[in-house]
């Protein structure tokens, strides 16, 4: 039995990593404190790709920033802690996780909280470069007044000329 439930959780595991990695974009984002996510906002993050590795306890996150005029490549590497969420450092401490997948998006929650103590709570959705269709904006709007964020401050992401880097 128990060799059972071992392969059933690595099969679980390998499907969660499948359904996880690749080439991504931001298709919106939301937020509680409105200010992190607007232009040159220090959490506009423009995901361009996920990995996943040592089954998928680090999930690597490469994503562009645009700060004071300048777009970077930036590539993080969360860990996942014992609670299932991931972290990692950027603008601050983060933990993120996955809490819904399809093959055309996946949405990550995540808490970040800044050098200054401030927290934020995010929800980033990523796709295949497809705008969010209006259910699934719907169900983005449920979830965000689920989260505590306000509906209004959902903001969609229009593709960069960055896509297919």
């Amino acid at each position: 039995m128990v060799k059972f439930l071992l392969l059933a959780l690595a099969f679980v595991l390998a499907h969660a990593q499948a359904e996880l990695e690749g080439k991504w974009v931001t298709t919106a984002i939301a937020a509680d404190n409105i200010d992190t996510i607007e232009e040159e906002g220090p959490m506009r993050i423009y995901v361009r790709e996920l990995t996943c590795s040592e089954a998928c306890s680090k999930m690597g996150v490469t994503f562009y920033v645009n700060a004071n005029g300048q777009c970077s490549e930036t590539k993080v590497i969360g860990y996942r802690q014992e609670d299932g969420k991931y972290r990692t450092q950027f603008e601050g401490d983060n933990r993120f996780e996955p809490v819904y997948a399809t093959p055309e998006n996946i949405v990550f929650t995540n808490k970040n909280v800044d050098r200054t103590g401030r927290t934020t709570n995010l929800i980033f959705v990523v796709g295949k470069g497809q705008p969010l269709t209006p259910e699934q904006y719907e169900k983005l709007e449920e979830f965000s007044k689920e989260q505590g964020i306000p509906t209004e401050n959902i903001q969609e992401v229009m593709p960069t000329g960055k896509q297919s880097e």
